[in-house]
């Protein structure tokens, strides 16, 4: 219900959806979609998602750390804005920096530029995600809670944000685990990666 708003907020009016064959199913606002999202975002991927945002205006990306690393280091490249509809608890989101890897050249590369415009939340994208990967998520936001309590240049409302986000992880996680279709849990694991991230 937010992202409609959210796109024509931001004169989003055509964009292109950079998600996995997982979220076919789901309906929204773009005017084209790829669908062929991959696991450590690789630069061929990379390459085909910038090929298709051709004449669209912005990326919507729906997924984890990799569909949104993906449609990063396709902003980076067009200049285009992305709205992140984050699946996961990585805290991707949040930084316009990337990572991709070359699997020919066997290299891991980075970069940062992206242009990162609105994020929308949503706990019931989150239903079905393994235990795993969901606690793997979860704990990575909760270290950027951590990291932002000691890092240099830390300041008092950083503090605020990061020990917001580790209490929201910590009292949510061990709920969700036991049941993964706790979405009140789910929210809060979201809202805590968000503080997180902040």
């Amino acid at each position: 219900a937010e992202l409609g708003p959210l796109l024509e907020e931001l004169g989003i009016e055509r964009p292109l959806l950079v998600t996995s064959e997982r979220w076919r199913g789901l309906e929204l606002p773009a005017a084209d979609s790829f669908y062929g999202v991959k696991p450590h975002t690789p630069v061929e991927v990379v390459e085909e998602v910038t090929r298709a945002a051709q004449g669209v205006d912005g990326l919507l990306v729906v997924g984890g750390g990799s569909a949104i690393d993906t449609a990063k280091a396709v902003s980076a490249r067009t200049e285009l804005p992305v709205v992140s509809v984050p699946t996961t608890y990585s805290g991707a989101e949040w930084a316009p920096g990337f990572g991709i890897r070359d699997e020919e050249r066997r290299v891991k590369a980075g970069g940062g530029g992206a242009r990162l415009a609105g994020i929308v939340y949503e706990p019931e994208l989150t239903l079905g995600l393994p235990p795993g990967e969901t606690a793997g998520t979860a704990l990575n936001a909760l270290a950027h809670s951590a990291e932002a309590l000691y890092v240099e240049g830390r300041n008092d409302e950083a503090d605020e944000q990061a020990l917001e986000g580790a209490k929201l992880i910590s009292a949510s996680l061990p709920l969700v685990l036991a049941d993964g279709d706790y979405v009140e849990g789910r929210r809060r694991l979201l809202e805590g990666a968000m503080h997180a991230g902040a």
